[in-house]
């Protein structure tokens, strides 16, 4: 029997869907280290000669292809969004240095650093303009220059997680096959209620900087370190359990309104005008995530990391 038949299998799909999903999280966590094939190997208990053909059947992608373009997509936002130096940025997401990330860069993007972080750059078929609809980058920079009104707060969260399933979303939009408010419905039905979270979503890739085939939402709950304990074997291998990162939050309110249109656009607008072009708030990273509302008067929160708790 082939890879490609067995991976056809219902139980098989799991299985290596669960160890992706492991490997994903670890890279997430620590994308600032080394990560070689036997460390993420250990983490998930695969054989390190069987790791590489698993991933890659899941995901259609290498496992240094994705490391690779995990950490350039990342810099990538943190050039955009944050007022971090090139060496910072270099140390955040695993390169030695500004010229060992200035080289990858220019690979990946067809762009240096500095040009990149002086022109916000607009890139048709990515995840932020097929689901806002932007078509062109007159349109984008219109976007940049939009004035609207908004609330915010600042929160401080410590021993936070995300217990999530991955979604690749914008490939379903995109083939006009994915239907948002039945897939909330369902996700959020299959969630423990005693589980007492917040329904959380979390870009797990860039909205901006992602291939949108290859971008990943993160669906799930967010919960204090004791619900943990709750979590079964079963929980612990279908789930995707992430680390909120401790410290400070810019929180801003997404208001009341059709629940896509709404959610889509305030978010474009917190994340690109407001952080990306106006700099009126500056994070020290690119950690975000949106929680919906339980209320009336508004949709959700849209959390950004700004830094260590005030």
């Amino acid at each position: 029997m082939t890879g490609t038949t067995a991976l056809r299998k219902p139980s098989t799909i799991q299985y290596y869907q669960a160890i992706t999903n492991r490997i994903q999280e670890y890279v997430e966590s620590n994308i600032h280290a080394d990560i070689s094939l036997q460390r993420l190997a250990d983490h998930v208990f695969v054989s390190y000669y069987h790791l590489s053909d698993l991933f890659e059947q899941a995901q259609q992608e290498t496992i240094g292809g994705y490391i690779k373009r995990y950490r350039l997509e990342k810099a990538a936002s943190l050039l955009s969004y944050t007022d971090l130096s090139l060496t910072d940025i270099a140390g955040k997401t695993g390169y030695s240095g500004k010229q060992a990330l200035s080289k990858a860069f220019r690979q990946q993007f067809n762009h240096s650093p500095g040009h990149f972080r002086k022109r916000p750059l607009f890139i048709k078929d990515s995840p932020n303009a097929i689901m806002d609809g932007i078509q062109s980058e007159q349109d984008y920079h219109s976007l940049l220059k939009k004035e609207f009104s908004f609330t915010y707060r600042i929160e401080n969260l410590v021993n936070h997680y995300t217990i999530c399933r991955s979604l690749r979303m914008v490939p379903a939009v995109h083939q006009g096959s994915f239907c948002y408010d039945t897939y909330l419905d369902t996700v959020m039905n299959s969630f423990d209620k005693q589980w007492n979270g917040r329904f959380v979503i979390k870009p797990f890739d860039s909205l901006n900087f992602t291939p949108a085939s290859r971008f990943n939402m993160h669906h799930g709950l967010l919960v204090t370190a004791p619900t943990l304990g709750q979590l079964s074997p079963v929980d612990l291998q279908q789930y995707i359990i992430s680390p909120v990162k401790n410290g400070s939050y810019l929180v801003f309110d997404i208001p009341a309104g059709p629940m896509d249109e709404n959610i889509k656009s305030y978010t474009t607008l917190f994340r690109e005008n407001i952080i990306g072009y106006k700099k009126l708030f500056r994070p020290e990273d690119f950690f975000i995530f949106l929680l919906l509302s339980d209320g009336e008067n508004k949709l959700g929160e849209f959390y950004m990391y700004l830094g260590s708790a005030l």
